[in-house]
């Protein structure tokens, strides 16, 4: 079966860092910012993508597109070229995990798609508009607690994905991307302009301009390691969930990547789209709560439950709240469709099926994964495991281990066993210096497994 490729470089480019702009950036990296202290956790949060992402990125995609594999053999292949031993334990932990991370994802990442569908919808009607500001929480846990309402939700969002999915990279992935990407940051550019123009914007600004030691460690009772290593161990895990590292994802586009094609070019257009994405993010949300007098340290609630009660009382309120929810929506879809097909993409070079064949499987164990996960957390059945429901036990999982264990073992891969031919292969369309070289082995070897072992301890202390 002939591997199928993306047209272009810019394919890629805005394909993968769709597949990294979604709930993590929009949902997820605000109220991080806001429990961490503003500029105290983007600082840290960039310093990490710089230092540790930034070549973790580069080796996963160069593993992909140097194997032309699926997760799962990518790594057998590289290692037969090196004749590395213990092939089947590196494609355990380096691409069994990841397809396990991946199938949890989704189970869970459907429900919270039809949240995001559902608030769309409500926001199209107008009702979002006339909820009162008391019973905005009590309406999100009412949709929570409403098995049928989210199973329907996410089943749509499935459909949708699958359908994308089977019409292949460059129709349906590809263009996909191409087509919601500008879309994407028109809606993202007319967001954060109306946040920063409200009444009592400003002391949002000030939050996200202002450093407070405290998060850094330096506390009133003297130097707090816990709190540094908090600070840290939540960049860290923000920034492999906002790249998509560690979950086969960035591997797969590789394996579809040209080798005529400049990775390092391709590599910093993405982390750019992708980390402007969650400053504007920040940009549109905090600025907003603070004008409404909502805390900054609200939390997840933030995107479901204050911020209705930010578009009630703006002018235009009704556009701002669709054009946000549509932002959401949109950023969901391109995310969910890469993580699709990882295990498409596995199904197809395993079992020798067709794109529409290996697509349609994948939809049908996902469904039965995802409503499991939304019997559990709608409270139909309870069915709990190690005192979690499902979702909440998926996503700890998933955020905690699996992509931590995965992107370890890129890294001592590629670190010890595979730097020649990953070198070989970006030079084959970029120049590489022997200082990025020697950055980059230095950060695989050394500096990436420490910061992964401490996001590893630290998650099993918490």
């Amino acid at each position: 079966m002939k591997k199928e490729t993306f047209s272009s470089s810019w394919g890629f480019i805005l394909t993968a860092a769709g597949s990294a702009i979604g709930l993590g950036n929009i949902w997820r990296f605000p109220y991080l910012c806001g429990q961490y202290g503003g500029l105290s956790f983007i600082l840290v949060y960039l310093l990490i993508l710089l230092i540790i992402c930034n070549p973790l990125m580069v080796a996963e995609i160069a593993i992909g597109r140097t194997a032309k594999s699926n997760c799962v053999d990518a790594y057998s292949v590289i290692g037969k070229e090196v004749g590395l031993s213990h092939l089947k334990l590196w494609s355990f932990f380096g691409g069994w995990f990841a397809v396990v991370g991946v199938t949890l994802c989704l189970s869970f990442y459907f429900l919270v798609a039809g949240w995001v569908l559902y608030y769309f919808l409500e926001a199209v009607s107008g009702k979002l508009m006339y909820i009162e500001q008391t019973q905005l929480t009590t309406e999100f846990e009412s949709l929570t607690h409403n098995f049928s309402i989210q199973l329907a939700c996410g089943l749509i969002f499935l459909f949708v994905t699958t359908l994308i999915v089977i019409a292949g990279i460059k129709k349906g992935i590809e263009r996909t991307g191409l087509y919601l990407m500008p879309i994407l940051f028109v809606i993202f550019a007319l967001l954060s302009m109306r946040s920063l123009t409200l009444n009592g914007a400003d002391a949002g600004v000030k939050f996200l301009l202002t450093v407070e030691p405290k998060y850094w460690g330096f506390t009133d009772d003297g130097f707090s390691f816990k709190m540094l290593a908090n600070t840290f161990t939540a960049a860290l895990g923000q920034a492999f969930i906002s790249l998509s590292l560690g979950f086969g994802t960035l591997l797969v586009y590789g394996s579809y990547f040209s080798p005529k094609e400049n990775m390092f070019k391709a590599v910093k257009h993405i982390e750019f789209f992708d980390t402007l994405a969650a400053l504007l993010s920040a940009v549109i949300i905090i600025p907003s709560i603070f004008a409404a007098g909502i805390s900054a340290t609200s939390g997840p609630g933030l995107t479901f439950i204050s911020l209705p009660n930010v578009f009630q009382h703006l002018s235009g309120g009704y556009f701002w709240a669709l054009s946000f929810y549509l932002l959401l929506l949109l950023a969901t879809v391109t995310s969910t469709i890469s993580i699709f097909e990882v295990l498409t993409n596995l199904l197809m070079d395993k079992l020798k099926l067709k794109r529409y064949s290996a697509a349609i499987m994948v939809m049908l164990i996902t469904g039965f994964c995802f409503t499991m996960v939304a019997v559990s957390f709608s409270g139909v059945a309870d069915i709990k495991i190690l005192g979690r429901d499902l979702f909440t036990l998926a996503d700890w999982l998933v955020s905690t281990y699996t992509a931590t264990i995965v992107s370890l073992t890129m890294a001592l891969f590629v670190g010890y066993k595979a730097m020649k031919p990953i070198i070989h292969n970006i030079r084959r369309s970029a120049h590489v210096s022997s200082a990025f070289t020697r950055y980059f082995l230095v950060t695989l070897r050394y500096v990436a497994p420490v910061g992964l072992a401490i996001l590893l301890i630290m998650a099993f202390i918490n």
